[in-house]
């Protein structure tokens, strides 16, 4: 394991309960033996306050030389999801010429669940030597994870004075892409209704469809000029898809919309289901397209792989604020369209149903916030009956665990969780 250098933060000593402890007895007998004149309490209150004042910098001076490195991932550096079983190993390195003794430290995985995240220790580092360390823990949250600084700590030798320091940890990152099933079979897909379909995707093609007003990631090369200057504004050229219709995933990253608590809720379901569908997608050679509204981390442009799908749905916060109803709005021209909703909001039925008429086949997704919010109860499958009332395809994914069953349902079969 490559160990990169780090100078970090010095030390910080203070003295224990024991070394002030120490310090009034070796007082104690320095004025006892003013008192009394007897030589031999001189000579101890002398080494009292020697052993005291040669025991000052020894526990920062120990802690000095450590270096700590990390590595995480699983087995054989797989692709890891939630769930799955990741191992950590820590190396802690002593480039000092004394040993550490009695290093405390508190190894913190912030993927782990709550009562597994604090992995405390307690090592001796030898001599320009080191000491090596391992845990394994089952991946309860998504996201990408940079090694943090692990906190150490130290008495040694006579726990007179106490030194602690956070080392910064040498090593990767690691990515925890959600939570996918896999499914059989997925009718919205399956049906393949692209090739029946009057309406032209519109794509990176040669075949002119039209013009529309210009959008932020448009290529200038497909602006029309003459169009331009009659609107007085930007008007582009959309050419039709040459390549496999693939899925559109919108996701509903509002902060407003998200439901539960800590370790679990709806945003979270929904980001399973999506990472489900990408999957299943790219297991067929289908291209994936993201849509959704979150500020600090937007939905990447065009088709994306299975990989960059799922990095980004192991990323993405719950911190949007635009409407869901506008991000469908925008969509434009789709084939097929998958709404995750993970609280059920009426202002996007309009926004589903005019893509449908446009020829898209539109699924609707939502979970369930009854077992969040039992208040709510209902709801979510109050709006899914008025969107098959529409003609639309709708899911409402609750609490069982077998939810893959729900999502891939055909129409014709009432599922619910």
């Amino acid at each position: 394991m490559a160990i990169r250098r780090f100078r970090g933060r010095s030390p910080r000593a203070r003295v224990t309960r024991r070394g002030w402890a120490w310090l009034g007895l070796a007082v104690a007998l320095y004025l006892a033996a003013n008192q009394t004149q007897v030589s031999w309490l001189y000579v101890f209150a002398a080494l009292l306050a020697g052993v005291w004042l040669a025991q000052a910098g020894l526990p920062a001076r120990l802690l000095n030389g450590l270096r700590v490195a990390r590595r995480m991932g699983g087995a054989e550096d797989a692709e890891l999801r939630v769930g799955d079983p990741v191992r950590v190993e820590l190396e802690i390195h002593n480039a000092g010429a004394l040993p550490a003794w009695q290093v405390r430290g508190v190894e913190t995985c912030p993927f782990a669940p709550a009562a597994d995240q604090a992995q405390p220790f307690f090592v001796d580092v030898p001599a320009r030597g080191a000491v090596a360390l391992a845990y394994t823990v089952a991946a309860a949250r998504r996201g990408w994870y940079e090694p943090a600084p692990v906190p150490l700590r130290t008495r040694a030798p006579a726990g007179l004075f106490e030194a602690a320091r956070a080392a910064p940890a040498a090593g990767s990152g690691v990515l925890i892409f959600p939570e996918y099933r896999e499914l059989q079979r997925f009718p919205l897909l399956d049906r393949r209704p692209a090739t029946q379909n009057p309406y032209a995707r519109v794509g990176p093609g040669s075949e002119f469809l039209g013009v529309r007003e210009y959008r932020p990631g448009d290529p200038p090369r497909h602006v029309h000029w003459r169009t331009t200057a009659r609107a007085g504004q930007l008007v582009v050229r959309e050419f039709a898809e040459e390549t496999q219709p693939g899925l559109t995933i919108a996701l509903d990253v509002r902060a407003a919309s998200v439901i539960g608590g800590p370790d679990d809720d709806t945003l979270e379901r929904a980001i399973k289901a999506a990472a489900t569908l990408v999957h299943y997608a790219a297991a067929r050679h289908l291209g994936v397209e993201l849509a959704a509204a979150s500020r600090a981390w937007p939905a990447p442009a065009g088709p994306l792989s299975r990989w960059a799908a799922l990095s980004y749905l192991a990323r993405v916060p719950g911190d949007g604020e635009r409407p869901f109803a506008a991000v469908l709005e925008q969509l434009g021209a789709a084939v097929f369209v998958a709404a995750l909703l993970p609280a059920p909001d009426e202002a996007v039925l309009p926004a589903l149903i005019g893509l449908k008429r446009q020829g898209a086949e539109v699924l609707a997704v939502l979970i369930d916030p009854a077992p969040f919010a039992p208040a709510l109860a209902g709801q979510a499958a109050g709006l899914a009956a008025r969107l098959r009332a529409a003609g639309l395809s709708a899911r409402v994914i609750g609490s069982e665990p077998d939810w893959e069953h729900t999502l891939a349902a055909d129409d014709r079969v009432t599922a619910r969780w």
